[in-house]
Order: structure tokens, then C-alpha cells, then sequence
């Protein structure tokens, strides 16, 4: 267990992060520079990220052609930086000293008196960034990295107690195996990531090595209505509380009301009632968030009553059904979503929303098109119309040529009515140019759909204003 505690920042005075422009990175980069050190990075290009952290007075150098880290000594990289990177590669031959982000951001985390890791295959930044903003609301100041920006806050990042720490932890890459947190909440268990994972079996084996972590006192939070995830914490042998969306948890919702941008359930404690709440984000699986946020910070000691405000308060997470128009007749939609159960959760909230739901799809990860392609064809069955897009490729090589025909072909053999391919750069002019022009448009993806989505917003924004 010592090796969990290991410093990795030791006496290290200038950390230099390869890949700095990251949701990730950001935020270590933010929280290293609140500990005192001196911060730099790179990163491909610059984006809105970038500019951020230079205007936080945090170097950051775009193109990563030439070697600019020099005078650091601690060299920092993500996942989505491969080994022949030219910066990692010289990094290491040079002897200094190189580590994975999520080995330095777990040696902080576990480190604190009062750690919360929110992990799962869904739901986690969302989830997380409820929590974040619950304790910041009732002033308990928490150190908090979230996977995404938290609406009311504008940033992924809270800097606060180091002995108070929340975090969203990446399972993607089996990094969460590192962590060693007080409290472990697990919001689902799916088969994703299948480029790094053999299967659904080997994920279940990867978060029973992470539930021998948890300690002091170690308890798992976890949905009841995850029959995988149930089976994989109940063979933990570790503590354990549910929530759910029935009264089989130990938490759960009754009376739930969902409309077009919000819900509110009876939040319900071992069958009696607690509170009324109320959220301004939409769809069920919200619930279940707001549920997982809910059971956690009751072990803290909080009260559901004193949680309700910061709840209906809560804005969302960046990207995460992200309003970015609203007007009479139309509403413009920038959403995260990019496995199939997440698709089916966000098309079921934005039924609520409009009469006619339009959805442009971008396909994430070669790999994970591979396998989800026929899942696909199923989940926009709600959508009236979609209109998909080519792959982002996410750094993956393509040797077996995979595209988005092989979703297409799919939706198009399961009866969706109105199924297209439309080039990225050719969907705003599409978007603008057809007839039909009221209702929701949604733009879904983990790639960057989210630029179009920006880029139609404005299009739209300068023609209604013409």
C-alpha cells in the first residue's frame, strides 16, 4: 500500500506537461501551480484551453516540434501522448524525471485525510462536477479536477483544502487502479474502450484490482441498478451503499417529473422521504447523477435539505447537453455523448426539449466504431433526423479501414427514416441551407463536433441578428 503514498513532485521546483491543452492536464497543471511550482507545457495546437492557462500566467508552447522544457525537472505526459513523442522520447534520454499524469495526480490525491474518486463508464464528469459544486456552495472549499468545465464555475478546476479532494478518475487507460480514495463512486459499468480493454470481463477485473484500494474509510458508493458493477463491488467485500432509480438502493428516487431542461424526484433514504429535489440539467440518467452525488456527500455529513439549492443551481458540465441557443423555434445542443448508451440518454432528453430533434453525429475512435457499429443502429431510433460524420480518429492508426458507412448502413437497415453522411466542413452550410430549420439541433461526439457546434451557433447568431 506505501507505494500509493509515494511523492512523486519530491523537490521539484519546474514541471513541464507534455500535452498541456488536455481537460486532464489543464487542471494538474492548475493544481501544481497552486503547490507552488513553476508550470509550463506544450501542446499541437492552441485552443481555448491553451489561451486560458497562458492567460493564468502558465506557459504553454503549440506545435511540439522542438524541444522547449528546458530548466524542468519533473516532465509530465497523458495517455494521448504515444512513446515516440519527440519531447517524452528526448525527456527520457536525457534521464529526467518522467511520469504519467495520473501517477502524480494520485500521489497528491491519496495523500489527502478526505479523497473522493468518481469513476464509471458514464455519468462520472457530471456527477463529479456535482459534487465539486455542492461543497463549494457550502463553503467547505475542496481541491476538485473534473473532466469538464462546471458551468457555474467556468473552469474544470477548484483550488482549495488539499486534505479535501475530488476527482474524476479516468478508467479508460486502467489508471484508475492508482487510486487509493476515501470514498470510491461508481456510477456504471459498461463495455467502452475496447482499445485498451480485451472485454466487458477484463474492465470487471480492472475495477476489482481498484476496489482493493479504497481505504478509511473506504467505503463504495455505487448504482444498484448496474447488475455488473453490483456483482463486481459485492465480491470486493468492501463497505458499500447504493443508489438507484428503485427501492432496491439504499438511496433512490420516487415521483420523478423530467420536462424539457430539468427534473425533480423525491429523494428517498432506506424508505423514507428526505427532501424534494429539483435539477436544471435534463434526462433521467441526471438523476441517477444527482442521486450518486447525493448518497456520497451524505456520508460527509451534509444534509439533503441544505444540498437541494446548489442542486437546482448546478449549470452542468461543459459539452454535457450544453445549451448554446435557445430561441423561439430553435434550440442548439452541444453534447459529449459517444458510446450508444449514452446516445440513446441524450436523444431521450432531447425529446423533451423540441417536436423535432435533429442529431449530427461524429463517429470517436476507429476501434470503438468497430465494435459499437451495430449497438449505433439502434440508438438514434428518437432522433427525427442525423446526419453523421466521418471518425475522429483520436490519434488511432485505421490499417482496417474503418469509417462511418459501417454506422450509417446499420441505422439505415434498422428503418431511420431520414440517415445521412454529410462532410464536417460541409454540416453548418447543410444545417443552414435545408428546410427545415425549427426544433433541436444536437451536435454529439467526444471529438471535435463541439467546433461545429460553436461554428453553426455563431452562423445562426449573425443571421438573426441581420
Amino acid at each position: 500500500m506505501a507505494a500509493f503514498y509515494q511523492d512523486l513532485i519530491g523537490s521539484s521546483k519546474y514541471a513541464y506537461l507534455i500535452g498541456i491543452g488536455g481537460i486532464g492536464m489543464s487542471a494538474l497543471a492548475r493544481v501544481l501551480k497552486y503547490l507552488g511550482l513553476q508550470i509550463a507545457g506544450s501542446d499541437s495546437k492552441e485552443s481555448l484551453t491553451t489561451r486560458q492557462l497562458t492567460q493564468d500566467g502558465i506557459p504553454v508552447y503549440i506545435g511540439q516540434n522542438q524541444i522547449t522544457f528546458e530548466g524542468a525537472d519533473l516532465i509530465i505526459y497523458s495517455s494521448a501522448i504515444a512513446a515516440d513523442h519527440l519531447e517524452l522520447r528526448t525527456a527520457r534520454e536525457m534521464g529526467l524525471r518522467v511520469y504519467h499524469r495520473a501517477e502524480v495526480l494520485s500521489s497528491l490525491f491519496n495523500r489527502a485525510k478526505t479523497s473522493i474518486a468518481v469513476t464509471g463508464t458514464h455519468g462520472k464528469t457530471t456527477t463529479s462536477g456535482m459534487v465539486s459544486f455542492i461543497l463549494s456552495e457550502l463553503g467547505k472549499n475542496p481541491t476538485c479536477l473534473v473532466g469538464g468545465v462546471i458551468k457555474n464555475l467556468g473552469s474544470n478546476t477548484l483550488l482549495g483544502d488539499p486534505d479535501l479532494w475530488v476527482s474524476e478518475v479516468d478508467e479508460s487507460d486502467k489508471s484508475h487502479e492508482l487510486y487509493a480514495p476515501s470514498y470510491a463512486v461508481i456510477t456504471n459499468l459498461e463495455e467502452d474502450h475496447l482499445d485498451f480493454y480485451r472485454d466487458l470481463k477484463d474492465l470487471e477485473t480492472s475495477f476489482s484490482k481498484f476496489l482493493k484500494n479504497p481505504i478509511d474509510p473506504g467505503v463504495v458508493i455505487y448504482s444498484d441498478d448496474d447488475p455488473t458493477l453490483k456483482q463486481v463491488v459485492l465480491e470486493s467485500g468492501k463497505p458499500r451503499i447504493s443508489f438507484g432509480l428503485s427501492p432496491k438502493a439504499d438511496f433512490y428516487a420516487e415521483n420523478i417529473r423530467l420536462d424539457s431542461f430539468g427534473s425533480e424526484f423525491d429523494f428517498v433514504e432506506a424508505g423514507l422521504y428526505a427532501t424534494r429535489i429539483k435539477l436544471s440539467v435534463p434526462g433521467i440518467h441526471n438523476v441517477a447523477n444527482a442521486l450518486a452525488a447525493l448518497t456520497l456527500l451524505i456520508q460527509l455529513g451534509l444534509d439533503p435539505d441544505e444540498m437541494r439549492e446548489p442542486l437546482f443551481l448546478f449549470g452542468g458540465a461543459g459539452r454535457r447537453l450544453e445549451v448554446k441557443w435557445n430561441s423561439e423555434g430553435l434550440v442548439i445542443i452541444d453534447d459529449y455523448a459517444h458510446h450508444p448508451t449514452e446516445v440513446r440518454a441524450s436523444i431521450s432528453a432531447l425529446r423533451r426539449m423540441g417536436d423535432h430533434v435533429t442529431v449530427v453525429f461524429q463517429p470517436h475512435r476507429f476501434s470503438r466504431t468497430q465494435h459499437f457499429f451495430k449497438e449505433f443502429g439502434t440508438a438514434f431510433q428518437d432522433a427525427d433526423e442525423l446526419i453523421l460524420t466521418e471518425v475522429y480518429s483520436a490519434g488511432e492508426k485505421n490499417p482496417e479501414k474503418i469509417g462511418v458507412d459501417l454506422i450509417y448502413q446499420e441505422v439505415a437497415q434498422n428503418g431511420h427514416p431520414d440517415v445521412r453522411v454529410v462532410d464536417k466542413n460541409e454540416i453548418t452550410s447543410y444545417l443552414l441551407n435545408r428546410n427545415h430549420s425549427k426544433g433541436i439541433v444536437a451536435f454529439l461526439g467526444a471529438g471535435d463536433i463541439g467546433d461545429i457546434a460553436d461554428e453553426f451557433t455563431n452562423r445562426f447568431k449573425s443571421l438573426a441578428a441581420a
